[in-house]
């Protein structure tokens, strides 16, 4: 296990990078320290944990996922401690659920999307601390087997609630289950009626990081690459739209492409399954700049749905890094740094502050002055976009 402190960490990387990126780290790391959850008598117990801002505190889902993977890479302990507090919380049907608050409240009626087993392998590659895997492999095992029971349909998954009102008509909690709120990806029909694109790429990605996972612990299969494999070709052959030359979510009912281009359309080449075709179309549609140049807007900014409503337009910064990571994967280095450099020189011109989300035709900073998962993915697009 090691704890390094801020200026250990970035000694490594003097003279390596550039005095703006050294910067950016070095608040993004003063950012996860101050929102670190460190007093007495906490739900989870007297462990520090990170939240992600200190006028909400709680664990929250995916985000305790990005900031243990990013935090893992200078402090393996406060990084485990953060995965396996809120993991305590672990339903009793397998569901990761959405948070629990500093003042014990549980939102356990939806989760979030499950990138879970994917950030687990990532932090062990880097503390090869085989207790913590074999601990949150079996975590995950459980959280499959809800996933398949309660987000499955068949063919594919979707995201629902455990208690929808569905009279209401607004599936609130499922549109909280998938991490994007109010997007205008939900517009057209109810989101329960869609097989969203990103949240069955994380599956494909759950199922290949479970295989490799059981094979580091010595587990039986399970059928996880067989899993990952029939995935991926149910999605290659179902949520690409040559019409248009993009991969949308669908509607699983009807059969109708959505038309609603988001980063979540270039999650396939995060995951590495498309053809070089498609990614060749991605990387034309990435390139627009009426579409997502140079910001990464969380809604393309020709659609009639964007505007600086939260989920709407808004570029969020993790969304923001798994498209372009999946660009520059692809060799596509030109489109990915250039959107790098974009978003970064942004959050440098708005330092000490580093927000929830971000305006990026204006340049403007909005939501939560000091976001831990921004500041989790301003690292991660430094040392893995280069």
């Amino acid at each position: 296990m090691y704890t390094l402190t801020k200026e250990e960490w970035l000694s490594q990387y003097q003279g390596k990078l550039s005095e703006r990126d050294l910067a950016l780290m070095s608040r993004a790391h003063e950012v996860l320290a101050e929102n670190t959850l460190n007093r007495e008598n906490m739900p989870w117990g007297d462990i520090p944990a990170i939240s992600p801002w200190l006028g909400c505190p709680g664990l929250w889902n995916w985000d305790s996922v990005f900031h243990g993977m990013t935090v893992s890479r200078y402090d393996s302990v406060l990084a485990q401690n953060t995965i396996d507090c809120f993991a305590k919380y672990q339903c009793e049907n397998g569901m990761m659920p959405d948070v629990i608050t500093l003042r014990g409240f549980l939102a356990d009626d939806a989760g979030k999307p499950p990138v879970f087993p994917w950030g687990i392998l990532t932090m062990y590659k880097r503390t090869k601390d085989m207790d913590f895997l074999r601990r949150n492999y079996d975590r995950s095992v459980k959280y499959e087997k809800f996933l398949t029971t309660e987000r499955y349909d068949g063919t594919m998954f979707f995201y629902s609630s455990q208690k929808e009102d569905v009279s209401a008509n607004n599936y609130e909690s499922a549109r909280f289950e998938s991490g994007w709120d109010n997007s205008a990806r939900w517009d057209r029909w109810p989101i329960v009626d869609l097989h969203p694109i990103d949240l069955n790429c994380y599956m494909v990605l759950f199922y290949r990081s479970m295989a490799e996972m059981a094979g580091i612990l010595g587990e039986e299969a399970n059928g996880w690459k067989e899993k990952e494999i029939a995935l991926t070709k149910i999605v290659e052959d179902n949520l690409y739209d040559d019409s248009i030359g993009a991969y949308v979510d669908r509607n699983r009912k009807t059969g109708e492409f959505s038309t609603v281009l988001s980063p979540a359309s270039f999650m396939p080449l995060f995951i590495g399954t498309a053809s070089k075709e498609r990614a060749e179309s991605m990387n034309r549609i990435a390139r627009d700049t009426t579409k997502f140049y140079p910001g990464m807007p969380s809604v393309a900014y020709d659609d009639k749905g964007h505007d600086k409503d939260y989920w709407r337009g808004l570029t969020w910064l993790n969304v923001a890094y798994f498209a372009t990571k999946g660009l520059y994967d692809y060799g596509y280095l030109d489109t990915a740094r250039e959107i790098k450099e974009y978003i970064l020189s942004m959050c440098y011109d708005l330092l000490p502050n580093i927000h929830e989300n971000y305006d990026s035709l204006l340049r403007l900073g909005c939501g939560c002055e000091h976001f831990s998962w921004s500041s989790c993915f301003i690292i991660e697009f430094i040392l893995e976009i280069k």
